[in-house]
């Protein structure tokens, strides 16, 4: 205690001599703060400004963003038709595999005497579904099927034969449903929604080439 004592004071001594902290006396370090170097001065400041040697990077004439030099640029070259055809517009589902659905039971996140759907998911942090970047819910893929030992009552936007068969096996349900981008956002967070006191929407109808999709 008596050395813990010592340290103390010499500390107090030490504040009690030094000068306050304040915008006059600071300072950055020795060596963190290196003089400018001046440009384009001739004799003195360079010669070439850290340019180069001629040609646009020098003259500042640089050319617009995606010029090739000349040759047919990328977005002209290839062609606007194929496999990308409407991507835009493509419905994602976000995977959710067994093996993480049993990792979320195991750990209580998720409650198997009630219904799961797409809330108690989100809350549980099992997916991350977002409407605004086309994403319409979350497929169950099979992958864990041979370790999945839950009897659950699921709802979900798709699923694979083998996952359907590895719910029923033990004695669940397994439901597919659609949601629109808007009741889907709804669904993920519907506390806030709810405290806007807005009329619940209606949920749209699956539109006819759901099952290509």
């Amino acid at each position: 205690m008596g050395g813990s004592g010592n340290v103390g004071e010499k500390a107090w001594q030490l504040l009690r001599t030094l000068p306050r902290v304040s915008l006059v006396n600071l300072r950055p370090n020795p060596g963190a703060k290196q003089r400018e170097r001046r440009r384009g001065r001739g004799i003195h400041g360079g010669r070439k400004s850290g340019r180069g040697h001629k040609g646009e990077r020098q003259r500042g004439n640089r050319p617009r963003l995606g010029f090739e030099g000349g040759q047919t640029p990328f977005y002209l070259a290839i062609p606007k038709y194929g496999f990308n055809v409407g991507h835009a517009f493509r419905r994602q589902y976000q995977p959710l595999s067994l093996n993480r659905l049993q990792y979320l039971i195991d750990l209580g996140r998720v409650d198997t005497t009630q219904p799961i759907d797409l809330t108690q998911l989100v809350n549980a942090r099992g997916v991350c579904v977002q409407p605004l970047k086309r994403d319409y819910g979350v497929q169950l893929v099979e992958e864990g099927a041979d370790i999945f030992a839950a009897k659950v009552n699921i709802e979900v936007q798709w699923a694979s034969e083998l996952a359907i068969a590895a719910i029923e096996r033990n004695g669940g349900v397994i439901t597919t449903s659609f949601f629109d981008p808007r009741c889907l956002e709804i669904l993920c967070k519907p506390v806030p929604f709810f405290m806007q006191g807005k009329p619940i929407p209606k949920r749209m109808l699956p539109p006819e080439d759901r099952k290509s999709t």
